[in-house]
């Protein structure tokens, strides 16, 4: 776990593999787990970490390669956001400041988990104080801009070399009604599946693609879903919608979110030795897609 820093001394995003570049490329927004120093103290460190993916940063890592890079982010998601717009600012978090974010975004900004989270997980407050314009206007400089920005250099390296490319957004998910390191073949209820893909209803990803991600899944035993109840965020919508019109090449996004219950004990700690079939599994996926671009 990284250790509480002052924020000049916080790492940049973390890239990991493309020495040899092809087609993919794999993003880990919440991944980060680095929090500026004197930020949250006491209840609200915790609070502040219960908004981390789990495990994504780990799994993105395992899932690198010189031919498949991955930008995983280190600051923590309740500093900053980067799966949601730099304007999905809530008002309670800066009631000074002048927003207008999409309407898409309008649900999350008022449940609490605008670019600036207001809210844990468990829906207490991630902050104590509201911010200045001028004080978020440096967090999105510091942390949303940096990683979007080479993030869409990325992308654009790939795209100006390949016909196709395919972007991958790496979370995980919880899954209340479900036991921790719950066995196949158990009867109790599972209120998700091991993994949920999300391409906005067939907006980002093409059928055949699709099909086989369906075909790569129904050969192995994990469960699987698509886009329900997670379609894509941010970075699906803007690069799968909005970049991919700006390039004579294909792009396609894909968000995958994994059950934390695979790898997570009762006390939310990560079993390392649970994520090799998972990363294994997204290995030979995402292969597969690579060898049909």
């Amino acid at each position: 776990m990284c250790a509480v820093q002052p924020v000049d001394a916080l790492p940049s995003p973390l890239f990991c593999g493309g020495e040899a570049m092809k087609n993919t490329l794999i993003s880990v927004p919440h991944g980060g787990r680095c929090y500026p120093q004197g930020w949250f103290e006491g209840a609200y460190e915790g609070r502040a970490r219960s908004l981390e993916d789990a495990g994504t940063d780990i799994l993105g890592m395992m899932l690198a390669s010189a031919s498949r890079p991955a930008l995983i982010a280190q600051i923590g998601r309740a500093v900053c956001d980067l799966n949601r717009p730099e304007n999905a600012m809530d008002k309670q978090i800066c009631p000074e400041g002048v927003f207008t974010p999409d309407a898409v975004y309008k649900p999350y900004i008022t449940a609490g988990y605008g670019v600036i989270p207001r809210l844990s997980a468990a829906r207490e407050a991630v902050y104590p104080h509201p911010f200045t314009p001028e004080q978020a206007s440096d967090i999105l400089g510091r942390f949303h801009r940096p990683y979007h920005q080479l993030l869409a250099r990325q992308l654009t390296t790939i795209l100006a070399t390949h016909p196709h490319g395919l972007l991958v957004d790496l979370h995980s998910m919880p899954d209340a009604g479900r036991q921790f390191n719950q066995k196949k073949g158990s009867n109790q209820r599972r209120a998700l599946p091991d993994i949920i893909f999300g391409n906005l209803h067939g907006a980002t990803v093409p059928t055949y693609l699709v099909d086989i991600i369906d075909q790569v899944m129904g050969a192995h035993e994990f469960s699987w879903g698509w886009n329900t109840p997670y379609a894509g965020g941010y970075t699906t919508r803007h690069y799968g919608l909005n970049i991919a019109k700006q390039t004579d090449s294909q792009l396609s996004v894909l968000q995958i979110e994994v059950n934390r219950t695979l790898f997570l004990d009762r006390h939310n700690a990560i079993d390392s030795a649970a994520l090799f079939p998972i990363a294994r599994l997204l290995d030979i996926l995402l292969s597969q897609l690579e060898a049909s671009l």
